[in-house]
């Protein structure tokens, strides 16, 4: 009898298979046969495998999958899993790779399993990142519906269906009218509880692609069975005029039949192995086989053909061949030239001879043929393989022709890709610098914007370009920052200077978005650089105004109110006159407010010092709550008809400067009066809690609405009254409080309602 590893026919199938395919002895899982896809795959030579036990060379995978193959032995039922982690070297590098394995049993006559082939199918996701167009042009529908993929369109969080094609409505077995308007969920319930509005929603948030492969999609049918489909589908954020994100483009693939004939191509693979067992049985089982095996070709879902002789004569062609050749069963027995005339000029019948003489297998990838279908000539595109076979006599004496059509991959790629560039050409015209990385950190993309700025090449760009490129006093925190976002997953944002291509640095805003997966784990960067140097410059141009200013006002300012002192000093020995009395009063007010004025150019003066960089710190160790305890005194006496109550933990020690503190105090308790016009209280505290002491000030007026909370330390923001009441001053004192408090290394909060008041914080470091 003869060892089915020994059919040469069954040898040529599996050579050929586009997976791969080892053969184990069932008594002891020894590799009698194993195809060059499967060492491809596994990254291993045919001696490592061959004659030896299945797990000497896999002993990594785990002991379950193990105990799965001992099962198929015990109970003849096949064995299939798609998730298994292997550690391969290939072309010399180390790497990880994920595969399917599906284990088959071969019964021999007595219906024994004597044989079982393990199939391996790589299948480690590739991630493919696209962006796609912010808005549909005025054609896109007609566009749409000539585009094979189904497409959708998906606006807001209530997932809204905006437009959809003609090919995914068929996909959804819905009309146009039960869909467009309409949420998704709506449209279809029986997904709520598959991942896919979870998808759509974090797509529109967080403006990421997601591309899936052999995506499981279930329906409920009417009379509730279920429709089990399989799709590809890509998900690309969509934005608004304004770029706000707000949509989703849904491109998909339904590839249910590709995904069936594959399952199916497994069964009848088996049932093939199964058949050539029964091949040395005797002469009436082997025509059995035979007939069987030519069975199999005819219903197998790949494209199979076979070509006798140096003339290529149509010995056999299945359904799926006749297809994409566009012809009938009647070229069965013609010269593969004259059933198909229209490959004269093309390269296939000189491929093919070349294969006949030498012996060699030809495989090609998406190589394409113009073939004529229904009198008109086609483009197709195919995975193709030329496999001679060989007589008795060990000469070559047919060819096995097995194809798979993949035109509408190719096409649908090629669109993807015109697409593509289409995007990135719309990125070169963002007045932005925009670039992409990888999750190391390798840029993937630069605009025209980053490359003329820096006068490069992506390439010189790229490899340590854009390094060069940066200021060194930044570098050191642009990696802090970067390492940062990268544990936290959110984006650094930095003022960074970039040499241009005439060596000048200028000022950008910088903008390191890191792209998350659904586990958290960083896909891919986006990073947005924006021009800020005019605004740097504006910016000190003020700063420096502002000083200029503040000086030149100290002075006269400094000298009427030595004139006004002088006056009240003088009046104060006068009596009797009531003139002298309002003139005494006048006197009185205008000291009051050129001490007014001399607090706001105090402030604008630091405020330039900030600019500069040099507001300087003057430490000493003194007690806070005797501080604190004249600070209050002193408003006590100046606004007698107000209430200061004051809450102390007595003989608190800090190291601060004990100016800048009394500064911090003055300008938050001005603030709760200035701010509280119906109110005449203000609450005053200092706690010592575990490591830092906290100095509170609460008013009851007007109070700071929550959306303005974050913005009353920022420099020149002023908190409006109702109607648009006006309150004096330039917006800066809150800033300088903030400023001064984050210098002694501490934080300032706040708590407020609108009419319920404001209640400020400040945490200052003990020591």
């Amino acid at each position: 009898m003869m060892n089915l590893t020994d059919s040469p026919l069954l040898k040529t199938i599996v050579e050929s298979a586009p997976v791969g395919i080892c053969i184990l002895n069932a008594e002891d899982l020894i590799a009698e046969m194993v195809n060059g896809k499967f060492l491809e795959i596994a990254g291993k030579e045919k001696n490592a495998i061959l004659g030896k036990s299945f797990w000497e060379p896999f002993a990594e995978i785990s002991a379950y999958y193990q105990e799965a193959l001992s099962q198929v032995i015990v109970t003849g039922e096949s064995y299939c899993t798609n998730d298994v982690n292997l550690m391969v070297i290939r072309h010399g590098k180390k790497e990880q790779i994920n595969v399917a394995f599906v284990y088959a049993p071969v019964p021999d006559e007595n219906a024994v399993v004597s044989k079982v082939a393990v199939w391996m199918m790589e299948n480690t996701p590739q991630v493919r990142n696209r962006e796609k167009s912010d808005q549909a042009t005025d054609n896109l529908e007609k566009i749409l519906n000539m585009l094979p993929a189904s497409v959708v369109v998906i606006r807001g969080q209530e997932l809204i269906v905006e437009m959809i094609n003609d090919t995914n409505l068929c996909y959804w077995e819905k009309s146009r009218e039960e869909v467009v308007g309409k949420p998704f969920l709506q449209i279809l319930p029986d997904l709520a509880d598959q991942p896919f509005a979870g998808q759509l929603r974090r797509v529109i948030e967080t403006g990421e692609v997601i591309d899936v492969k052999e995506s499981q999609v279930l329906f409920t049918m009417n009379d509730g069975t279920i429709r089990e489909t399989y799709v590809d589908y890509t998900y690309q954020p969509l934005s608004d005029l304004e770029g706000n994100r707000n949509g989703v483009l849904v491109m998909s693939f339904e590839i249910t039949e590709r995904v069936f004939s594959r399952r199916l191509l497994e069964k009848y693979a088996q049932e093939l192995a199964s058949a050539n067992d029964q091949l040395s049985i005797s002469n009436n089982k082997l025509a059995k086989s035979e007939a069987r095996f030519k069975f199999l070709i005819q219903e197998a879902p790949v494209a199979i053909g076979v070509l006798h002789g140096r003339d290529l004569v149509v010995e056999t062609a299945n359904q799926k061949i006749l297809q994409v050749w566009g012809k009938t069963k009647q070229i069965v027995g013609l010269p593969l030239a004259v059933a198909l005339p229209e490959l004269e000029g093309q390269p296939f019948l000189g491929i093919l001879d070349k294969v006949y003489t030498s012996g060699k297998a030809f495989y090609a990838n998406e190589i394409s043929a113009m073939l004529e279908h229904g009198g008109e000539l086609k483009k197709i595109f195919f995975n193709v393989v030329y496999q001679p076979v060989a007589g008795l006599d060990g000469a070559v004496s047919d060819i096995l022709v097995v194809a798979v059509d993949v035109t509408e991959q190719v096409n649908s790629r090629k669109l993807v890709e015109k697409s593509e560039q289409h995007f990135r050409r719309l990125a070169d015209l963002v007045p932005a610098k925009i670039s992409n990385a990888l999750p190391n950190g390798e840029v993937t993309f630069f605009n025209k914007q980053w490359l003329d700025f820096g006068g490069m090449s992506f390439e010189d760009l790229r490899d340590f370009g854009y390094h060069q490129m940066m200021h060194s006093d930044e570098i050191a925190a642009f990696q802090a920052g970067l390492a940062e976002a990268s544990r936290n997953g959110v984006p650094h944002i930095s003022e960074m200077r970039f040499k241009n291509i005439d060596g000048d640095y200028i000022w950008h805003l910088n903008v390191a978005s890191p792209i998350l997966d659904d586990q958290g784990k960083i896909t891919m960067w986006v990073c947005s650089t924006t021009n800020i140097q005019s605004l740097k410059e504006e910016e000190q141009r003020k700063s420096d105004f502002v000083s200029m200013l503040s000086h030149e006002l100290k002075t006269p300012v400094t000298s009427i109110k030595g004139h006004v002192q002088l006056l009240l000093r003088l009046l104060a020995r006068e009596t009797g006159s009531e003139f002298l009395g309002k003139l005494n009063s006048s006197l009185s007010r205008i000291d009051a407010l050129l001490l007014q004025l001399t607090g706001l150019i105090g402030d604008m003066l630091d405020l330039s010092r900030i600019d500069a960089g040099r507001m300087d710190l003057k430490k000493d160790r003194f007690f806070i709550d005797g501080l604190v305890t004249e600070v209050v005194e002193d408003f006590r006496l100046s606004h007698q008809q107000h209430f200061f109550h004051l809450t102390i933990d007595n003989n608190i020690e800090i190291t601060a400067d004990r100016d800048r503190i009394s500064q911090v105090l003055i300008n938050l308790i001005a603030n709760a009066i200035k701010y509280s016009p119906s109110s005449k209280v203000v609450d005053i505290s200092v706690a010592l809690a575990e490591d830092e002491v906290l100095l509170s000030v609460k008013d009851y007026g007007i109070g700071i609405e929550e959306k303005d909370q974050k913005k009353v330390f920022d420099r020149f923001f002023r908190v409006e009254g109702h109607n648009e009441k006006y309150y004096s001053g330039f917006g800066i004192g809150l800033f300088l409080v903030h400023n001064i408090v984050s210098r002694h290394g501490g934080r300032i909060s706040v708590e407020s309602q609108r009419n319920k008041g404001s209640l400020f914080t400040v945490h200052l470091p003990v020591l």
